[in-house]
């Protein structure tokens, strides 16, 4: 749990994602709409299955 989670725009390629994940060496991501609303979360394994990593 985290008061400020790491977000990404729902609008974001899975490329930026995974990039993000790296840098900031977590596996999970909240993605949220233009409004900062939760639309859904984005793990590492996710990524595995669009065959990116």
């Amino acid at each position: 749990m985290n008061a400020h989670p790491c977000t990404i725009a729902s609008s974001e390629l899975a490329a930026k994602a995974l990039s993000i994940l790296e840098e900031r060496k977590i596996t999970s991501l909240i993605v949220v709409d233009p409004d900062h609303h939760v639309e859904g979360v984005v793990h590492l394994h996710d990524l595995w299955g669009v065959e990116l990593i």
